[in-house]
């Protein structure tokens, strides 16, 4: 048996304020997008994100589909490549973007992390990759 990843799909509450963070602040590019559904794919690369409204999987799925939408508990996050996660930072803080963490470097792993989140409250792990970002 063997299963390829497709995408990542987050359930959101307000689509249409996350359509607008993930497309127009984060810059994916949105390759389908649907307002009677209210589900929409955005792309980076090879890498596919979805968006649902979390109200369409109940009307899609019926209550029997027992799935639940608790509060965050940061289990995943959506990783995102940056070149310069300083000034990715001060972007996004400029569009009240809520920053969680100041970039931080891991010497040992080649990166340096931030980590911010979506108006739903999901996290985003900014990462930014070099051989050698500094050692703090």
């Amino acid at each position: 048996m063997k299963f390829d990843f497709a995408y990542t799909r987050l359930y959101v509450n307000d689509y249409n304020t996350c359509l607008q963070f993930y497309r127009d602040i984060l810059g994916l590019k949105a390759t389908f997008v649907s307002q009677i559904d209210r589900y929409a794919e955005l792309t980076s690369g090879k890498t596919k994100l979805t968006i649902m409204c979390r109200t369409i999987l109940k009307e899609y799925f019926g209550n029997q589909t027992l799935v639940s939408f608790g509060t965050k508990d940061d289990a995943i996050a959506v990783s995102l490549g940056v070149k310069n996660i300083d000034e990715a930072c001060k972007y996004l803080e400029g569009k009240e973007v809520e920053i969680v963490s100041q970039p931080w470097n891991f010497k040992n792993w080649g990166i340096k992390l931030a980590l911010v989140r979506d108006p739903e409250g999901n996290l985003i792990e900014l990462i930014q990759e070099s051989q050698m970002v500094g050692a703090e």
